[in-house]
């Protein structure tokens, strides 16, 4: 099995390094590149294939991981719609360096086998997910966890020494409520980098700026994750962990 696994990653690399090869002026016009171009044309001429195919590899791996553990077995067949999402999924999982993030593509793939839910919804989990990085996946993930872990002030977290563990009021203005710091569950990222990640969290409804239309708190200043935060979370978390 070994032998005929080595046989394919040659096979895979060959083919994905041809045309690459069949391009001599490109070839040489990289080569040329000073401090750069030796490196950039030793990964085009065949290891940037082989990272290509350890990250396949890993997916498959942790899909496999996944799915084995499954006491009722489902037997997808073969459709468009599977083909579709594979497709996107593998070309995702080609393209992403993080290790955490190659797993989470595999738990949405063992959740759509599992679940059967509607393929729409795991072609659209897919692209999300595709287009956060794994900064994004662990800002949103302590948001979610602190909605569901504080239903009373309804998870709001922020990021501004101005709220820090200090209460505001509610919406309604009937009573004040406690917000604590997001800040020390992120402790690599600086507070610029912080609220960047949270506007495009915004941006893409997986986040809600509680800060709007109240008088005591400023814009951009206090978040609280939306229902469709934990819709994504649900579909890349790992069932038998939770």
């Amino acid at each position: 099995m070994d032998q005929n696994r080595n046989k394919k990653e040659i096979s895979f690399v060959i083919k994905a390094s041809a045309a690459y090869y069949d391009k001599f002026p490109l070839r040489s016009a990289i080569q040329g590149i000073p401090g750069l171009g030796g490196a950039l044309d030793t990964m085009l001429a065949g290891l940037g294939a082989k990272y290509q195919y350890k990250r396949l590899e890993d997916f498959i791996i942790n899909l496999n991981k996944r799915l084995e553990h499954v006491e009722e077995r489902v037997n997808i067949e073969p459709s468009e719609p599977l083909f579709d999402l594979m497709m996107h999924t593998f070309d995702q999982v080609r393209r992403t360096r993080s290790e955490e993030k190659r797993k989470q593509f595999a738990n949405l793939i063992a959740n759509q086998v599992t679940r059967q839910c509607d393929w729409n919804d795991a072609e659209t989990a897919c692209r999300l997910l595709g287009d956060l990085t794994e900064l994004h996946i662990e800002t949103l993930s302590t948001f979610v966890h602190a909605k569901i872990n504080d239903i009373k002030n309804n998870g709001e977290l922020t990021i501004s020494d101005k709220w820090s563990d200090r209460k505001v009021f509610d919406k309604n203005k009937s009573r004040r409520k406690r917000v604590s710091d997001i800040r020390p569950h992120l402790l690599s990222l600086t507070n610029s980098a912080i609220l960047m990640i949270c506007s495009e969290l915004v941006s893409k409804g997986l986040l809600y700026d509680a800060g709007v239309g109240r008088m005591d708190v400023s814009a951009m200043e206090i978040f609280v994750a939306t229902d469709f935060a934990q819709w994504l979370m649900d579909w890349i978390s790992d069932s038998q962990e939770e």
